[in-house]
């Protein structure tokens, strides 16, 4: 059984570089590993702070012991193993995997997850963004073991938008109609445009469940 002294490990936390894609680019991941450790340990820490990382093509290095407590997520370090990805810069909590990554990290990560979980009693599973105000790993964790796709934002739907544009479309040509009448068939006019904002807006509600469905979680 794996421990961080009395503590259990039962978490793995996925974190990312945040370097470009041709960061030292032909070195070996043993550079990549030591300049890492440079930075960590120009913050203090006896060495590198994460467990393991992996490089663009897969291959995969160790860094701090698993028996002993890393520096990669504050709160959450006893009783974890933190995992490096090589790349993400610029990515977004919401990305997806392969925007940041290449396919041999993708394979090289769920091995790695699957080596530890049989030698440690993993529960869970975590991406630095959920408890950091940060992209870091540039993804959903969890959408990407559970095989879903990229967390859409509302804003980003197009069907979002669409119902959007009908709705001020609606508005928009209700004034131009009413500004053209007088009396009773402003008062039509009016009435019909309530009605099919009204529409339009019950579309919009009903696009936004839908949404909510398949992006909730």
């Amino acid at each position: 059984m794996l421990k961080h002294g009395n503590t259990i490990v039962d978490s793995i936390w996925v974190h990312c570089s945040a370097t470009r894609p041709e960061w030292l680019a032909g070195s070996p991941l043993s550079e990549k590993v030591k300049e890492i450790t440079r930075w960590h340990v120009a913050r203090g820490w006896a060495t590198i702070g994460y467990h393991w990382i992996i490089d663009r093509d897969g291959t995969v290095a160790k860094g701090r012991d698993e028996g002993t407590r890393g520096a990669h997520v504050a709160n959450y370090n006893i009783g974890s193993i933190g995992i490096c990805l090589i790349g993400g810069h610029g990515s977004s909590e919401n990305g997806k995997f392969l925007d940041s990554y290449t396919p041999e990290q993708e394979n090289a990560l769920r091995r790695l997850i699957d080596d530890i979980r049989g030698r440690a009693q993993i529960t869970k599973i975590r991406g630095h963004n959920e408890v950091a105000a940060k992209a870091c790993p540039g993804f959903n964790v969890k959408r990407w073991l559970e095989g879903k796709p990229a967390k859409k934002k509302l804003t980003e739907s197009t069907t979002m938008q669409a119902s959007a544009v009908q709705v001020l479309s609606g508005a928009a040509g209700g004034v131009t109609a009413i500004s053209a009448l007088d009396g009773n068939a402003q008062i039509v006019v009016v009435v019909l445009c309530v009605l099919v904002m009204a529409a339009a807006a019950w579309v919009m509600r009903e696009r936004i469940a839908q949404w909510v469905k398949e992006n909730g979680s």
